[in-house]
């Protein structure tokens, strides 16, 4: 593996710069009495913290300190620094100034990188609390209190863009990243909870695409045919106004080819508002035992046929990926505090070292490399390897110069050894996708 031990310090200290946390600190009032616990050593103490064996709490956090600062803080002291919601703050805008620069346009090798500036998927995750914590974050029927932590990722590298913490009963519906965000002609994937038709019209205004299935009790306005059984077309010549879907195609009706037509979409009656029509496309394509999988979006048909924005959607499944990764190398599932404000830290922090672990995936690999189950290394494998190497990383960043080229050059040995892909010929959607593509 051919790396640039000089590249990994200075990339991760503009990740997480002393300087901008530390009047970051200031700015969010994080910094008050108790002068000696340093906001920009917190914070890198916390999320390093997250990588740890076992259920990582606030005296893995105060070690980590110990080893970064080099100054010995008593227990009750630092656990205080954890429970207030400056410290929520912190960490929030910490991570917001970690994601931001992977915003910017994809310059990934691979066709789709060609067809859009980036594929951004955004789905949402339950995290189980202590049931002490009810009265806060209310949870569902599963767990008495959670947190929802929403995840918005680019597929190419499956880097972090955006992300939100909230309590658990709040619906997918009312949650969803800001389109400013974007660039324009982005792409956007994300699952029917998040499904609403303003929503899908206002992605549309801001030069935005999008790919998401319809409920299938939606019952859209058919008002053109692309693609369709005789009896639709001659529903439609009946009534050129226009034919409800569900009239002409019951839910559970089984269907044995692709249709592909252009619908109004009319969002609800609410009491004081007029209601919003929406023109998209939709595509309906058979599943398993010939059910029905509907897709709404906004893409050309010219470019896209049914068969390929099926290919397109599966790669939704990224954000359950990295969700995974989360929970289970990054410990986001492991939030082992009784304080509204801690366990939301603790969260926050596993979506920082989650910014971390991409920093040293692309030292090791180029961005434009890290698309799919092609790439000589998978992103999730190095957070899994680092949570036995992070030590050797923390006495890279805090050792001179030349003791830290030393170090990295062993961590990069320890990291080799557990992150090497041994079936690289794996088939993915990545893959299945460009001969689609090239018949479009």
């Amino acid at each position: 593996m051919s790396v640039r031990y000089d590249k990994l310090v200075p990339a991760l200290k503009t990740l997480l710069p002393d300087e901008s946390l530390n009047l970051l600190g200031r700015t969010v009032a994080f910094i008050r009495r108790l002068r000696e616990i340093h906001a920009s050593v917190f914070v890198w103490a916390v999320v390093l913290s997250r990588f740890g064996d076992g259920r990582p709490a606030f005296e893995q956090a105060r070690q980590w300190y110990r080893r970064l600062g080099g100054v010995e803080v008593w227990a009750r002291p630092f656990q205080m620094r954890f429970k207030s919601g400056a410290a929520v703050r912190l960490f929030e805008r910490a991570f917001e100034s970690t994601v931001r620069r992977w915003r910017a346009p994809t310059r990934s090798r691979h066709p789709l990188a060609l067809r859009f500036p980036d594929i951004a998927v955004i789905d949402s995750s339950l995290l189980q609390l202590a049931d002490q914590l009810r009265p806060v974050f209310k949870g569902t029927i599963s767990a008495k209190s959670s947190l929802k932590a929403l995840l918005t990722i680019s597929v190419f590298g499956l880097l972090p863009l955006h992300a939100k913490v909230v309590a658990g009963n709040q619906h997918d519906m009312v949650l969803f990243p800001e389109l400013d965000i974007f660039h324009r002609g982005t792409l956007l994937l994300f699952d029917k909870g998040f499904v609403a038709y303003e929503r899908l019209a206002q992605i549309a205004s801001a030069s935005l695409h999008f790919l998401c299935p319809m409920r299938l009790n939606g019952n859209a306005t058919i008002v053109a045919i692309r693609r369709a059984p005789k009896h639709v077309h001659a529903a439609l010549r009946r009534s050129p106004n226009g034919v409800r879907l569900r009239d002409v195609l019951p839910a559970k009706k089984r269907i044995g080819k692709a249709w592909d037509v252009d619908v109004r979409l009319t969002s609800g009656n609410a009491k004081g508002r007029r209601p919003i029509q929406t023109d998209c496309r939709l595509v309906i394509v058979p599943g398993p035992k010939q059910a029905q999988r509907p897709y709404l979006t906004n893409l050309a048909p010219a470019a896209w046929a049914p068969s390929a924005l099926a290919e397109l959607y599966r790669l939704r499944w990224q954000v359950e990926l990295v969700f995974k990764e989360l929970k289970q190398h990054l410990n986001l599932a492991c939030l082992v505090s009784k304080d509204r404000h801690a366990v939301q830290v603790f969260a926050w922090a596993s979506l920082i070292a989650l910014a971390l672990s991409r920093t040293v995936t692309i030292w090791l690999c180029p961005l434009v490399k890290l698309v799919g189950l092609t790439p000589h290394l998978r992103p999730a494998l190095v957070s899994r390897a680092l949570r036995g190497t992070i030590r050797l990383l923390a006495r890279a960043l805090t050792a001179p110069r030349k003791k830290a080229l030393d170090y990295l050059e062993l961590f990069a040995d320890e990291l080799s050894v557990e992150i090497r892909v041994r079936d690289r010929e794996r088939e993915d959607s990545f893959k299945r996708i460009i001969p689609l593509l090239c018949a479009a």
